[in-house]
């Protein structure tokens, strides 16, 4: 998944990125500053879901809830408990944690397209909550006024330097991956993603492995819940619909699974692409959804992808997997 030496595409386009976030601040542009960080911020819960399913296999929908429980967790401690916005974001990611795990425990006993479906509710269960429990979440009003990251005597509720904040922790979340992807811990994952009985005769506790990949997809989900809402000062139950939930899932067929910025790159076309047809008024939808058809026609793994999501994942993975750790005993 990781391997660049082998992804020459991959390098290009991250040495692109790179160039590009570089030269953003310089040009001034207030507009491109903003797309940019929205960029990072909404690549955060893709990384997650990358991890999750195009490493672990994992078909998921619950990034939206996780995002849901950072973005209302911070806007209610710091509002209504005066919370520090650093603590909130923590004790956030925290919340999403444990309800990753009470709920994943269960829920990964399941098949994998009861497991999916589940997610799916789960997901729109929590925007029916957002929406119709007034007395904590504000229904449709949302919450606005939420108080801005401060970094000693620096706030962070500047664009410019929430800019940074945003693509630090998305760039510290590919970090994750990237490690976790060439270690015995992602080795166990394509196992997984191989197939539940293949990673089984491998020795690889299904539950325990499935669980990790949701928990650390959640906690990046929750952060970048957190992030949006004190980037924007404001949470509502839109952040967390349905289209929200399908969005993530474009953005990542997009980018491509199993690439490592694939997550960014999609982002980035979800972001900025509405924008560039917005003059076509209400053919916008249509263009864009017709544009993003063609697109995975012709590149059915991803812009980045060049092989079908789960082709060769098992490549290697049983002679990896066996060898890791010293025997198949420490997976």
């Amino acid at each position: 998944m990781i391997n660049f030496t082998k992804r020459p595409v991959e390098v290009i386009a991250t040495l692109a990125l790179l160039v590009l976030l570089i030269v953003a601040p310089m040009l001034g542009s207030r507009q491109l500053m903003y797309n940019l960080t929205l960029v990072a911020i909404f690549a955060c819960p893709v990384i997650g879901l990358n991890l999750l399913l195009g490493l672990a296999g994992q078909v998921s929908f619950a990034q939206v809830a996780f995002m849901a429980i950072g973005g209302y967790g911070s806007a209610l401690m710091t509002t209504r408990l005066g919370i520090d916005p650093w603590a909130a974001m923590g004790l956030s990611a925290l919340l999403a944690i444990f309800v990753a795990v009470i709920v994943g425990l269960p829920l990964f006993r399941l098949k994998a397209h009861y497991f999916a479906m589940s997610t799916y509710a789960l997901g729109m269960g929590t925007f029916s909550f957002a929406t119709a429990a007034d007395w904590l979440t504000n229904g449709s009003i949302g919450i606005s006024g939420i108080p801005p990251l401060v970094l000693g005597s620096l706030s962070l509720g500047n664009p410019w330097r929430f800019y940074f904040l945003a693509w630090i922790v998305c760039v510290l979340f590919l970090l994750i991956v990237a490690i976790l992807a060439n270690s015995h811990i992602g080795r166990a994952w394509r196992a997984l993603a191989a197939g539940p009985e293949i990673a089984s005769a491998l020795g690889v506790n299904l539950v325990r492995y499935k669980l990790l990949a949701f928990v650390i997809a959640a906690f990046m989900a929750s952060v970048a819940g957190s992030l949006y809402v004190e980037f924007t000062s404001f949470v509502g139950p839109d952040l967390y619909d349905i289209k929200s939930q399908i969005s993530i899932f474009l953005m990542l067929f997009i980018g491509g699974p199993q690439s490592l910025i694939g997550p960014v790159i999609g982002s980035m076309i979800f972001t900025f692409v509405p924008q560039w047809i917005a003059s076509t008024e209400q053919l916008q939808n249509l263009i864009f959804y017709v544009f993003l058809l063609v697109l995975l026609l012709v590149r059915p793994a991803g812009i980045l992808g060049d092989t079908p999501i789960y082709q060769n994942l098992l490549r290697g993975s049983t002679k990896q997997v066996r060898h890791s750790e010293g025997s198949t005993r420490a997976v």
